[in-house]
């Protein structure tokens, strides 16, 4: 009887160690397509992480360019506005000049009031021109990182 078991024993231990076998090479593949996947992951999430980085970098630097536009043209309109309080000033002591000795038109005053309001109203829409600009600038920066979050 031990003649006869030896055969199936050892075509067992065979099935066993093909069994065994193919169990480490898939336990293998398994290991390997999980490191495959973590490193995948980390890679997508370090693109990521530098896309995102990058568009904040554009979009900071967007933002300061904006700002110092609008200083440089808030310090254009400064200077503009001393400079037409100037010849406004100007104009009020020629016309004050000019009315002392020959009468009084009562045009120089009346004009000078108007063109000192034009430019106190121009003034004024350049600053909401500026403060809506602001918020059209933010706006889209907000659409665009939307954008790139998807």
């Amino acid at each position: 009887m031990s003649r006869r078991l030896w055969p199936v024993l050892a075509v067992g231990v065979v099935l066993a160690a093909i069994f065994l076998a193919w169990r480490y090479d898939r336990t293998q593949q398994f290991g390997r397509g999980y490191a495959k996947a973590q490193l995948d992951a980390r890679l997508l999430n370090s693109d990521i992480e530098r896309a995102t980085q990058q568009e904040a970098d554009r979009a900071d630097a967007q933002y300061r360019g904006a700002v110092l536009a609008r200083e440089a043209a808030q310090k254009t309109v400064a200077t503009q506005r001393a400079r037409i309080d100037g010849l406004l000033d100007q104009l009020r002591r020629n016309s004050k000049t000019a009315n002392a000795g020959s009468g009084s038109d009562g045009a120089g005053a009346d004009w000078i009031g108007v063109l000192g309001s034009c430019v106190a109203k121009y003034e004024r829409l350049g600053g909401d021109a500026a403060r809506l600009a602001d918020k059209v600038n933010g706006l889209q920066g907000y659409v665009r990182a939307i954008r790139v979050g998807r």
